[in-house]
């Protein structure tokens, strides 16, 4: 689920817990309530202890025995809260289509709702992995402006669930028949409704880069004094 982009006010609200679905002019049909994949949540612990068990484990066999493993460990444990919390919000992501509107959660956001009324069309693109010739589909709910309302990625998402959400609203659906590379994406006419990361890699990159560098040279210049003890 990638990031929105207005470039006129449409009116987005929280969704609170006890909002009200539907409304006395909607239509009587059911809500449909989807989520994402949730091996993503596995994939996503997989991903963090292959990470950072084999540094705190380097941590731990060069300052246990000299006593010095009390603040790794403190790091350890506080880098394992985080990830809990945002891990959390992960699995809580999803997306409630209902007759008076939509409301979705995206990993790190609050929910917010989107009226019905906004909702003019849906455009489903197949995109080729260049590195392993695997097609997936990327589904984009627009506005009349053609203005992202809501994204699903097909590696994230269910085939099922994003055929359930594409024909939830009686709206004109778009298919690109053709299968296109990220590259080609982005120098489409659809390239206004992918991320500005997507639409910026070396940006990306460059950013990454720096936030790795912020973090890893203090990290390096409190780590080394700890490990080496006094002289």
């Amino acid at each position: 689920m990638g990031k929105r982009r207005f470039t006129r006010p449409v009116r987005r609200i929280p969704f609170e817990r006890d909002e009200r679905v539907g409304n006395d002019h909607a239509p009587a049909f059911p809500a449909l309530m989807v989520r994402p994949k949730s091996d993503l949540w596995v994939s996503a612990w997989v991903a963090f202890s292959l990470l950072t068990l084999p540094l705190f484990g380097a941590f731990y066999l060069i300052t246990v025995p000299t006593g010095r493993w009390l603040p790794f460990a403190s790091a350890h444990a506080v880098l394992i809260l985080l990830f809990v919390l945002t891990a959390w919000r992960l699995k809580g992501a999803g997306i409630l289509l209902a007759p008076d509107g939509m409301r979705e959660r995206e990993y790190l956001r609050r929910k917010v709702f989107t009226p019905v009324e906004v909702i003019a069309s849906v455009v489903v693109v197949k995109l080729r992995d260049s590195n392993s010739d695997s097609v997936s589909q990327q589904m984009f709910m627009v506005d009349a402006s053609g203005n992202t309302l809501l994204r699903m990625r097909g590696p994230m998402w269910h085939a099922s669930d994003l055929w359930r959400v594409i024909d939830y609203y009686a709206i004109p659906v778009r298919l690109v028949d053709t299968p296109m590379t990220w590259s080609e994406l982005r120098r489409s006419q659809y390239r206004r409704n992918i991320s500005v990361w997507e639409r910026h890699p070396i940006v990306l990159l460059v950013c990454l880069v720096g936030v790795f560098a912020a973090v890893m040279i203090p990290a390096l210049l409190v780590v080394v004094p700890v490990v080496n003890g006094p002289p």
